[in-house]
């Protein structure tokens, strides 16, 4: 076993966790959610790593990954460890935290009041406003009062974006369609309260591209990746875009790296270090693209985090498109034998690296696909193709 093993723990609760008194944990549909998330982490394996994971994983599963080029690593299940390894958690919340102690040789990593202030959105806001004084995106809300007050004096076709002080994936955010809370928007807002003491309200953009920056903070130039992410009408993520070329082939990546390196020292002097990334975006405003550089800060590993390390190990000279659908919606086969069989000559091959991979077993409720292809174009003619025979 290399000295540099570890043990990968997608702890996908992380964000929701740094609340002041999270409820959330506890709903059955979450922790399913977590649960089936954490698999995920199988994809960021090398070999003589281990993967924590909170879900039984059938063996068929674990065997269609290593015939498709993904190193299967030993699993361990929550709360289990192998204390001779090193912990990798996707984020160092408090659970994180007592887990690494168990370790011969705990992680280092920052406090847990470094990473709750850094990964609020009214961190955010503050870092934001130091790049760009002159636009300043969103504004502090402290209670459901203060909220409706601020909507009265918005104009009245104008569109909002709630989003929670901690939250991740879109989890933590709602889009209200016009300047007064509806009866689910306050449900939203006073659960936001009834776990945190405040949100932050910003204007609704419509976005036309989005990009994810990942980076080592302090921060290394080696480390820095941009890629293309895709999300729906409400901004919820979908998935993310992996193409051949690195940052240098990806739109903005000059002024998108310029930005990490000046997130990456705020955060150093913040007392943070590890991995971080942020969300950027552009919109049209009337006749005009606008540019969001630094839309979210995620003080942790970027949610395809495992997905990029397989494209890169496996599949680097292919594009691949890394994405979730929701398990209600597709009509495929909960078997995988059946399954797979459904995909027919689109299933994907490691001799080929072509085609479409299934990386959830199939009766979990968000199911991990990638498309690899070629090229863009090629990749997402797979995922038409797909969503064409499959979802309803």
């Amino acid at each position: 076993m290399a000295e540099s093993s570890q043990t990968h723990y997608l702890n996908a609760e992380f964000d929701l966790g740094l609340r002041a008194r999270s409820q959330r944990l506890e709903q059955p549909r979450l922790i399913r959610q977590v649960s089936e998330l954490s698999v995920q982490a199988l994809l960021a394996a090398e070999p003589g790593d281990a993967v924590l994971v909170r879900t039984e994983v059938p063996d068929e599963f674990l065997e269609h990954l290593g015939t498709c080029g993904v190193t299967v690593p030993r699993l361990l299940v929550h709360p289990q460890i192998d204390p001779t390894l090193r912990l990798r958690p996707f984020g160092w919340s408090a659970e994180a935290i007592e887990l690494n102690r168990r370790h011969d040789r705990p992680a280092e990593h920052p406090s847990l009041a470094t990473v709750k202030r850094v990964n609020a959105r009214s961190f955010l806001l503050e870092l934001e406003a130091d790049l760009d004084p002159q636009d300043p995106p969103g504004v502090v809300i402290e209670s459901r009062a203060e909220l409706e007050a601020f909507l009265t004096r918005a104009a009245s076709a104008s569109e909002w974006l709630i989003k929670a002080e901690h939250g991740n994936a879109g989890l933590g955010n709602r889009r209200v369609r016009q300047p007064q809370l509806t009866t689910a928007d306050r449900g939203f807002v006073d659960e936001i309260f009834s776990e945190d003491d405040r949100l932050v309200v910003e204007p609704w953009r419509a976005r036309e591209r989005d990009w994810c920056v990942v980076f080592d903070v302090p921060f290394v130039a080696s480390t820095l990746r941009v890629h293309e992410t895709l999300y729906t009408r409400d901004g919820a993520l979908i998935g993310a875009l992996f193409e051949p070329g690195g940052p240098r082939t990806v739109d903005r990546s000059e002024e998108l790296a310029g930005v990490a390196e000046g997130v990456a020292s705020r955060l150093d002097r913040e007392g943070y270090f590890g991995p971080a990334c942020f969300d950027a975006f552009s919109w049209r405003d009337t006749k005009r693209v606008r540019f969001r550089a630094l839309a979210d800060l995620n003080c942790r590993l970027s949610m395809s985090n495992g997905a990029h390390h397989f494209w890169r190990r496996r599949n680097a000279d292919r594009t691949l498109y890394y994405r979730f659908f929701n398990r209600r919606k597709l009509s495929l086969p909960t078997d995988l034998s059946q399954g797979l069989a459904a995909l027919g000559r689109q299933r994907y091959a490691a001799s080929r690296r072509h085609g479409i991979l299934l990386l959830s077993p199939l009766h979990f409720a968000k199911l991990a696909v990638a498309f690899v292809a070629e090229n863009r174009a090629d990749v997402f003619a797979l995922e038409r193709e797909f969503r064409a025979r499959f979802e309803s």
